[in-house]
């Protein structure tokens, strides 16, 4: 993997609109990812095989986005990891592997796209990847989306801080109230 290519690819995705693709959710729900329309979303990619940068990168988000769902509220975001090896992370290998790595925030799901549209999947999110003879090489990082699915920016790095994900979290829920919220609402609500 080159990593100024992967990096660059991840950039060129800044402002595209993801598709609608269908996911499995680990608990077997059907999913699309135009159903995470309408808040911020914070998504990240794994494969569950991995015994060492995935596990990590994925303790390391969940240490960041606890304090986030304190200052921000569970329900003002998403978060979603998707296996990115399939069929190998089926939805019961990332139920498991949430399990594992302590995830069980409830504003957090962990994916799982059929095979045959994992490319098309990864294209939107401008990530890259190559096999190598342990496992996979990748970006390591997480991808914050605007509510209404366009890429805003990439946090790149195994141990995402919370200002990191905070402040781009911070800036779309702030431009997401301008525009549902007037001085004429704002007065009836006082009212």
């Amino acid at each position: 993997l080159d990593p100024r290519e992967a990096v660059a690819a991840s950039q060129r995705a800044i402002g595209g609109t993801l598709g609608d693709h269908a996911l499995t959710a680990s608990d077997g729900r059907a999913i699309r990812t135009s159903d995470f329309r309408g808040r911020p979303l914070v998504v990240s990619f794994v494969y569950t095989g991995c015994f060492q940068v995935c596990p990590a990168s994925t303790r390391a988000l969940r240490d960041a986005i606890e304090p986030l769902i304190e200052a921000f509220g569970a329900d003002s975001f998403q978060v979603i990891s998707i296996g990115f090896n399939q069929p190998a992370d089926s939805p019961t290998a990332m139920r498991a592997f949430a399990a594992q790595h302590g995830v069980n925030a409830p504003n957090w799901d962990f994916l799982s796209p059929p095979p045959a549209a994992v490319q098309a999947l990864l294209r939107d999110f401008g990530f890259s990847y190559v096999a190598t003879p342990s496992g996979f090489d990748h970006v390591v990082g997480v991808t914050v989306v605007d509510a209404e699915g366009r890429i805003y920016s990439h946090v790149y790095g195994e141990r995402p801080r919370p200002d990191q994900l905070g402040e781009p979290l911070r800036q779309l829920l702030r431009a997401g109230e301008m525009p549902q919220r007037s001085a004429v609402s704002a007065l009836v609500e006082r009212v």
